[in-house]
């Protein structure tokens, strides 16, 4: 009886260990080793200190509450060690799992309670730890389901500060799970005391599930929102370059009607041999061709050739030297709001980090965007700069004043979409972005 006493001890400290779990998995691309290697020592240790905190419980008569939050804080200073992120998203993350691993332990001690009621919450569970075991693998299997969500929240929702007090919520919930722990069972006896508390048991576990989906949501909707504005940042882009091809066409136009008279011109000022007001002529003439010829055709998708012109036009006002070559065909099959994001994105910041370097020798972009044989897509940037930049678990954050750093965020979750990659590095004075996009199969 002992050895069964002992074993189920230690299975209600081990419900700890999914929560880590959840963590670690959450944040798996993110991990500083290996993920089975990781996942492998922390379970394992994890485990080691169930045993022991286990079988301290029964030999001793150990406050539960006390063995886990012990436990716990050894979860989370391992998670929190071992995975390069935010810490207040870790954080968070490991204390929403929490707060609903400590909602299934309430329903565990209503059952616990009906079928021993002349116990209390310092005995070791029995059926009770039935059902909080079958809560917790079915959570499990709901947070596998929403894994992609989560991830998507994690990685490239545009929340910022918010990560450093959303954390609060979730740990209110903890505090009122605690608090609804009932020291003796005897009491669910006394009236309505059992349906109470099934009832506000119950309300916290939704309301905790309602405050997760609205928390997706609204980053979901700040997402939408910032998609929005990018496409009526391209449409004023499509417009100003409307207009510039406009004004390009009425400048070549004049010179078209302008020719004959020049040429008229021309031929009587070399009849009577006046070569320097020919040269004049000839000269003012090359000028006005010359700034008539300022529309630049890089492709013929006209939404991305208009990206693409706008930030050319852009980089050359600032005096930056510019290599750019597209070879993209007029039809690709990826979203064109999504391949003008991502150019759009790594044109911006290379504009804004190039006009910042005082070397004028280092003042330049060179771009390239090519569709390899096998369908790929691939976009290489490369820009001089300052070499002066800031990270954050080894990421790159803005370096504007106001900036957020979304924009590298932006496009890497955009490769992610279409199944490929997105790497950014630099040396002392060479900032370097490479993006490979699979396009979709027709």
């Amino acid at each position: 009886m002992q050895i069964q006493y002992l074993l189920r001890s230690i299975l209600e400290v081990a419900v700890v260990i999914p929560i880590g779990l959840f963590c670690l998995i959450t944040f798996m691309p993110r991990l500083k080793v290996k993920a089975p290697f990781c996942i492998g020592i922390y379970t394992l240790s994890t485990l080691v200190f169930s045993v022991v905190f286990g079988t301290l419980r029964v030999n001793y008569k150990l406050n539960i509450n006390y063995i886990l939050l012990i436990v716990a804080t050894f979860a989370l200073g391992f998670v929190l060690l071992s995975i390069n992120e935010n810490k207040m998203k870790i954080i968070y993350i490991f204390i929403s799992a929490t707060s609903f691993t400590s909602s299934i332990m309430l329903f565990g001690y209503l059952l616990e309670a009906h079928q021993n009621q002349y116990n209390n919450y310092y005995d070791v569970e029995g059926w009770g730890l039935v059902i909080r075991i079958a809560m917790l693998i079915v959570f499990f299997a709901a947070f596998f389901f929403m894994l992609k969500k989560i991830r998507w929240l994690m990685d490239s929702s545009e929340l910022g500060n918010v990560w450093a007090v959303v954390w609060l919520v979730p740990l209110v919930f903890i505090v009122g799970n605690v608090m609804m722990i009932p020291h003796n069972y005897i009491l669910f006896t006394f009236g309505r005391i059992k349906a109470i508390y099934t009832t506000i048991a119950t309300v916290q576990l939704v309301m905790n599930l309602v405050f997760q989906y609205m928390l997706y949501y609204i980053a979901k909707n700040i997402a939408a929102k910032n998609q929005s504005q990018q496409q009526a940042q391209m449409l004023s882009i499509q417009a100003a370059q409307y207009e510039g091809l406009q004004r390009h066409i009425q400048a070549t136009s004049k010179l078209r009607h302008d020719f004959k008279h020049t040429a008229r011109t021309a031929v009587a000022l070399a009849q009577e041999g006046d070569n320097e007001g020919l040269i004049k002529l000839l000269t003012d003439y090359g000028i006005e061709i010359e700034k008539s010829h300022t529309q630049t055709i890089f492709t013929q998708n006209s939404t991305l050739n208009a990206i693409i012109g706008y930030y050319y036009a852009r980089a050359r006002e600032l005096e930056i030297i510019c290599n750019w070559r597209v070879s993209l065909p007029e039809k690709i099959n990826i979203d064109v709001t999504d391949l003008c994001s991502v150019v759009g994105n790594l044109l911006e910041n290379a504009i804004h980090a190039t006009k910042l370097e005082d070397d004028i020798h280092n003042r330049y972009i060179t771009f390239k965007a090519d569709l390899e044989e096998n369908g790929d897509i691939y976009i290489v940037t490369t820009n001089g700069f300052s070499g002066k930049t800031k990270k954050e678990h080894g990421r790159y954050l803005s370096t504007k004043k106001n900036g957020s750093g979304l924009g590298i965020a932006s496009v890497k979750s955009t490769a992610e979409r279409y199944g490929g990659i997105a790497s950014f590095y630099n040396d002392e004075k060479t900032f370097y972005a490479d993006v490979m996009l699979k396009q979709k199969s027709n």
